[in-house]
């Protein structure tokens, strides 16, 4: 149907084209312009750090169940002051 010629240039197609895109991509020009600048990571002293002693974790523990039963509090009286 295309011939040979039509299959060579396909083939460097196939070949070429990754290879540029790699070259482009991959090029210390495109890394400084585009993607140097991200923040991608939270700044470490905003994210959440997990309790790491045991006074820590108990006092977290603490704070979680009295936290679950105050909204659990709330609820039951939402639903009293609705059924009134």
């Amino acid at each position: 149907m295309g011939g040979p010629r039509l299959e060579i240039v396909k083939f460097g197609v196939y070949v070429f084209f990754p290879v540029g895109v790699m070259l482009y991509f991959g090029g210390p020009t495109f890394y400084d312009n585009y993607v140097k600048g991200i923040r991608f990571w939270p700044d470490y002293n905003t994210t959440y750090q997990p309790p790491t002693t045991s006074v820590e974790v108990r006092t977290a523990l603490e704070k979680m169940k009295t936290d679950r039963e105050e909204r659990w509090r709330k609820a039951m009286r939402e639903k009293k002051e609705s059924e009134q």
